[in-house]
């Protein structure tokens, strides 16, 4: 593994968050104060699916890349370029179904539906959509070319690329409301920047790789067939995880009244960033996984997984135990006292957190590999009975059933992502050994070292 790119690429995480988090806190004020609420409100709406369709490309960004990460790994360089051509063009296929599909709806939409109170006219709003809608377009094709970058050992690349160029956006959509412009004028300020972003990610990435081609010439059907299936179920994970996010926000709504929902949201809200910081670690290394599995480096691919599994177990049940027992001090604080949660509530999520904490770093590693299927409509599946489940539960435990409930969603997810990735890679060690191996030789015992 090359451990220099691997810290690099965390750091390239942790760059994006904080360029993530300064902007949105920097947003918010400027485009409230400058709109008021309700014009500001209802640009969010109309944002909700633009947003979507740009931080999504279906699934086949995913499975494509991967493929393609495994493909350059062993010099497979012409069938990683008929790789990348077929998903291509799957992709701009898709993008010009759904712009198509977009400014079909907008046509049929009857008169006035889109106005808001407060806010925009119909055919302002029509027009925000539209634009919005090209934008997000334009985003969902950038994921195949960082897949490339990726392949090419360039995840810190990508997503400091990224980063910057959410702060670019941030930036002038923040000066043109200063200025006084319209919704339209932001919307269009997105659009620009993201294309210009778009232009220079392509340059980026035949830099990158010499051995890319635009164009369609290569793409296959065979190959679209084959990418199809493990592009279906990458769309699986999202998809369950806003269903749980949201669906069981709703579900303790419906249950409980509205006064539960934030004690549960804001609880679960606290116990995630444990996770987000796991995660940092983990992802880096996908792409190294995904190399070392098609050179069919087992040795390496079953010590990195113990290694891994070792570490989100120690960082999982720490944050476990800091949520159980520091948690009502740190929510009194953020909240100003607001929100109290019931005890158990506090150890039944630091339970699951300890829990989701090994299963989602594991569960990556099936996803480098485009061996998800079976995990994904798992854990898509499990969601639905957990939103079912969910709403009995608070009638007759109140908020601490929903958090009782989300821990078996994160028991049985721990324990089929463990058994499906040892039928994969075969057993792996947990334990010092596997940790200690995964550390750079500097850090560690002579014996560790390769």
């Amino acid at each position: 593994m090359q451990r220099r790119r691997v810290v690099l690429g965390i750091a390239s995480i942790g760059y994006a968050k904080v360029v993530g988090a300064l902007s949105q806190l920097a947003m918010v004020p400027a485009m409230a104060s400058a709109w008021g609420l309700e014009l500001y409100g209802h640009w969010l709406m109309l944002a909700t699916i633009p947003v979507f369709l740009g931080s999504s490309d279906f699934g086949f960004g995913v499975a494509a890349g991967n493929r393609i990460i495994g493909e350059v790994a062993t010099g497979s360089h012409p069938e990683a370029l008929r790789t990348f051509q077929s998903a291509l063009a799957l992709i701009a296929s898709a993008s010009a179904v759904m712009m198509l599909a977009v400014v079909a709806a907008l046509l049929l939409l009857p008169t006035g539906l889109l106005a808001a109170t407060g806010g925009m006219s119909s055919d302002a709003a029509a027009e925000v959509l539209l634009v919005l809608s090209l934008y997000g377009l334009v985003a969902m094709q950038g994921s195949l070319f960082m897949a490339v970058i990726r392949a090419e050992g360039g995840y810190a690349t990508t997503g400091v690329y990224d980063a910057t160029l959410q702060l670019v956006e941030a930036a002038a959509v923040i000066a043109v409301v200063s200025l006084g412009n319209r919704p339209i004028d932001a919307a269009l300020t997105y659009l620009m920047c993201r294309s210009a972003g778009f232009g220079g990610l392509i340059v980026l990435t035949k830099y990158r790789a010499r051995w890319l081609r635009l164009g369609f010439g290569l793409a296959s059907m065979d190959r679209i067939r084959v990418l199809l299936r493990p592009a279906i179920a990458a769309m699986m994970l999202p998809l369950g995880f806003a269903g749980f996010l949201q669906g069981t926000a709703l579900a303790v709504g419906a249950a409980g009244g509205a006064a539960a929902v934030p004690i549960y949201t804001s609880l679960r809200t606290l116990s995630r960033i444990g996770l987000q910081a796991i995660m940092a670690v983990n992802l880096p290394i996908m792409p190294e996984f995904t190399a070392e599995f098609a050179k069919g480096n087992d040795r390496w691919i079953t010590r990195v997984a113990g290694g891994m599994a070792t570490f989100a177990a120690i960082a999982g049940i720490a944050w476990g135990l800091a949520l159980a027992l520091l948690g009502p001090f740190a929510l009194a604080i953020w909240t100003r006292g607001t929100i109290e949660p019931p005890q158990a509530m506090y150890w039944l999520t630091g339970a699951a957190i300890a829990m989701g904490a090994v299963w989602n770093p594991l569960s990556n590693f099936l996803l480098a590999v485009n061996r998800h299927e079976s995990f994904t409509y798992a854990f898509a599946i499990a969601t639905v009975a957990v939103i079912g489940a969910t709403i009995p539960a608070v009638h007759l435990a109140g908020v601490t059933g929903a958090a009782a409930v989300a821990l078996l969603l994160d028991l049985f997810m721990l324990i089929f992502v463990v058994f499906s990735l040892r039928r994969l890679i075969g057993p792996f060690r947990l334990g010092w050994e596997p940790l200690l191996a995964c550390l750079p030789s500097r850090f560690r015992p002579a014996r560790f070292k390769e």
